[in-house]
Order: C-alpha cells, then structure tokens, then sequence
C-alpha cells in the first residue's frame, strides 16, 4: 500500500480538482489498495482457506436445481469467493461498487470458469442488479458490518434470489484487533500459527484505520434479526474464521419479496 504521506497528497490533488472530499479519496484509495494486495494477503493462509471451503460446501448444499448453480456474490472485490466457486462448476455474478476493484477482478480471473464468470461496476443496495430473482444463491462476505445501507443490502439480497433460494451472510462480531486476536491465536494454535495470523491482521487494522464508515459489530441474536427481518429464514449459524471473529447465516428465501 502507499504510505498514508502519498495517499493525503493524492487526495488533496483530487480534492482541488472538484472530484470528491479528502477523506472520500483517502478511502477509495485506500481501498483500491487494500484489494489489490488482498489476493497476496490472503493467497495460502489456511484460515482463509478454511472459510473459502466453508462457503463452498454450502453453496453446494443447494443443489435442488441441480450441482451447477446460478450466484451472485455481493461486495466481490477481486473476484476471490466468485472465482473459487466457478471453479466449482457455478455460473457466477460478482458486483463492487468500486470499478477498479471489478477491472482487477475481470483480468484476475480470465479464462476462470468456462465463461461462467461476471463481474459488474454495481452497489447491490443502490443499483439494479443483472438478473435480479433468478439467483439459487446470494453470497455477501463480509458486507454488512461497513455498509452504510445494511438494510437496503440484505432487502436487495432478498430480491436477487428465486422463490426458495438460500443466502450466505457473513459478518464481523467484533474487530480483529491485532495483538488481542494475535494472543488468542498463539493460546489456541501456537505462536508459529499466531505469527502467521500477522500477514492478515495488519493490513486489515491498516485498511480499517483509513476507513471513513460506521463499524457493525452484531451479537448473534442481531445479525439473526436483520437476516430474518430482511425475509429469510436462518437455517443455521455459528462464529468462524481467524479466532472466530465472524459469525456465519445460512439462511433460505421465506415469504414474499421485499
């Protein structure tokens, strides 16, 4: 990433040419950055990895129409969730409301998945989606916690999918604080393992520390309410990822669309 010298004079020179506040450019770059070296943050490291197959195995639960299935993957960044469940045989929609982060995508994950891979410039909550209501699955990692619309995000969710469709939540329970979570790994795994946790846990607190938005951390009993408000039925939850930071909802469309 710049160091945050370059990304203030940066934002400064977008400020006086009338393109958007300081702060708004310090985020976007900010994000640009932290997605394009997210691939080699994440790239190997086994928790990820375990939550990669963790999404995996149950968007290949829903198989009532078949094993090849119709997902869209909310908040997709650079394509990592969409293309590991193309390779899976999926036909796949990925949506980011940053372009450069769908431009990487694109180019990141040619030739993945046999032509069954999408990428589109669109903020699920504000912007039509591509083929709303024909999705088995709706994928949202890690969306709901910064969005400034969460609700407006899972009513989108909501519409995207067919009657009967099922949705993957994932959200942050609480903040991934470098040197507590680091703790909590090395009394769980070890300190080689926490040690290996760093190559996550200080980018993100970087990426964090930048960021301009409301931060959500919900109680299980808050994200289920938001889910089941939005008109799902939540068929399971539980915590997972690094030191259990996130819970998980896998939920199914229930009732009409919102």
């Amino acid at each position: 990433m710049d160091d945050k010298a370059g990304l203030v004079g940066l934002s400064l020179a977008a400020y006086v040419g009338g393109q958007m506040p300081v702060q708004k450019t310090i985020e976007r770059l900010v994000a640009v950055g932290y997605g394009l070296t997210y691939d080699a943050v994440v790239r190997g490291f086994p928790p990820y990895d375990a939550l990669l197959d963790e999404i995996a195995i149950l968007v290949g639960s829903a198989v009532s129409r078949g094993p090849r299935l119709r997902v869209l993957d909310v908040s997709c960044g650079i394509g990592t969730v969409a293309a590991r469940l193309a390779r899976d045989g999926h036909s796949v929609v990925g949506l980011d409301g940053v372009r450069h982060l769908v431009d990487v995508a694109r180019e990141k994950t040619r030739g993945i998945g046999g032509g069954n891979l999408d990428f589109h410039h669109a903020d699920i909550a504000r912007d039509p989606v591509p083929g709303a209501g024909t999705y088995d699955v709706v994928v949202s990692v890690h969306t709901l916690y910064w969005h400034p619309e969460p609700d407006a995000v899972l009513a989108a969710c909501r519409r995207a999918l067919r009657p009967g469709g099922h949705a993957l939540f994932l959200t942050y329970a609480r903040p991934a604080r470098v040197w507590k979570t680091f703790d909590e790994v090395r009394a769980e795994r070890g300190v080689v393992t926490a040690a290996r946790a760093l190559r996550w846990l200080v980018p993100t607190a970087v990426f964090e520390a930048f960021r301009d938005c409301e931060h959500r951390y919900l109680a299980p009993a808050a994200f289920e309410s938001a889910v089941t408000g939005a008109g799902f039925e939540v068929l399971e939850m539980r915590r997972t990822f690094l030191a259990q930071l996130s819970l998980l909802a896998w939920a199914r469309a229930d009732g009409p669309r919102l």
